[in-house]
């Protein structure tokens, strides 16, 4: 009888020791590590019910809300729960997500993911991967993975399957930056940056902007794909249900031409379906002059600020977000509000650096990685 105990206990530590070791790998080695992973895994690490605001959408929050800024000019602590191309697919996880860890003030909801006209982007593996291989497995996610996928669901549920050969390709050297960068984000139990990504360059746009005639062209609608629809009024009665009153809805400014008008029409959709569904719609688009961004100055591209204009739109959402929303900061202890004095100081280094390497010409995509870090060392006020 003994014999067959431990033996018995000997398979279960088996088990455990192969559960355990795959769990590391696929944490660490086994998996695609860029700046959307760094992003998500950041948020799990920002202690429980410390945020006053949360940002969920696609590239226009990483690259448009600067967390740092906003701490040093209002107090107000705030994360960015971002991926590139995210797909309006993702929305009603990535919410749950959010209220799984966080019940701040406001939750803003950036709609650019339901607004490509495309299904195929919408359905695209990389935007769907770029979510769900960066959030750990519970109810959220192995819902989300029944919904979403098919034959490739164990890819999915053990991302380790996908990425087995990744730790050999030499085509992804800075996964290993990334992965690093990770660790060392562990280690410390916050992120810097808290998420942003940015490019340091001017758009020179060729072509003519339309955004000072926006606010004429409001009644101007384009259909949304059956697929973006869809998941717009899954994520909206989501929503609903809960009666959640700490959510609102909101298109960040774009610079706006003949080419991309299109989307523009569909974001008036998007604002007429929001509404439909009792919340309110933040058109910043429309009232593109009272952010008091400069086209000429304050884009790196025809969709995402810069350093200048990220600073400017920040400091503009903050107080609007204050004055209209109740957002308030809330008490810190101290071990907190000296992480986020550091991670402002950390962003004033990022917009020091930026601002140089513009000045210089030096065009280059600045996401918080530990290369970086390093860098921004040599600009920290105290320096």
């Amino acid at each position: 009888m003994k014999r067959r105990v431990f033996r018995l206990i000997r398979i279960l530590c088996l088990i455990l020791a192969v559960a355990l070791t795959a769990g590391v790998l696929q944490e660490y080695v086994f998996c695609h590590a860029d700046h959307n992973r760094q992003r998500l895994k950041g948020f799990y690490r920002e202690d429980k019910n410390s945020l006053d605001i949360v940002y969920l959408g696609a590239s226009e929050v990483y690259s448009d809300v600067a967390p740092g800024y906003a701490y040093a000019k209002n107090g107000v602590t705030s994360y960015l729960f971002a991926t590139q191309a995210n797909s309006i697919l993702n929305y009603k996880s990535q919410l749950k997500n959010i209220l799984s860890r966080q019940n701040p003030d406001l939750i803003v909801i950036e709609l650019n993911g339901a607004v490509y006209g495309d299904e195929k982007e919408a359905t695209k593996e990389p935007n769907l991967r770029n979510y769900a291989d960066n959030v750990p497995f519970d109810s959220v996610k192995a819902e989300w993975i029944l919904k979403n996928t098919g034959s490739d669901a164990a890819e999915y549920l053990f991302p380790f399957i996908k990425y087995h050969g990744v730790w050999s390709d030499t085509r992804h050297k800075k996964e290993g930056i990334y992965k690093k960068t990770i660790i060392q984000d562990q280690l410390r139990g916050y992120t810097y940056l808290k998420g942003i990504l940015n490019e340091t360059s001017i758009f020179k746009n060729t072509q003519r902007s339309m955004n000072d005639s926006l606010p004429d062209s409001a009644n101007v609608k384009e259909p949304l794909t059956e697929v973006e629809e869809n998941g717009l009024r899954d994520l909206l009665q989501y929503c609903k249900d809960q009666k959640l009153d700490n959510v609102v809805f909101a298109r960040f400014p774009h610079i706006v031409v003949r080419r991309t008008f299109d989307r523009f029409a569909r974001s008036n959709t998007v604002g007429d379906i929001v509404r439909e569904y009792g919340f309110d719609y933040l058109n910043f688009e429309l009232d593109f002059a009272a952010t008091k961004l400069d086209e000429k100055t304050d884009f790196y591209n025809l969709d995402h600020l810069n350093v200048y204009g990220q600073t400017k739109f920040t400091a503009f959402l903050t107080d609007y977000l204050i004055k209209n929303y109740n957002v308030a900061p809330r008490a810190l202890s101290d071990s907190q509000k000296e992480e986020w004095d550091v991670c402002a100081d950390y962003y004033q280094a990022y917009y020091a650096y930026s601002d140089k390497l513009i000045k210089q010409g030096k065009r280059r995509e600045l996401s918080e990685d530990c290369d970086l870090i390093d860098k921004l060392n040599d600009y920290l006020p105290d320096n």
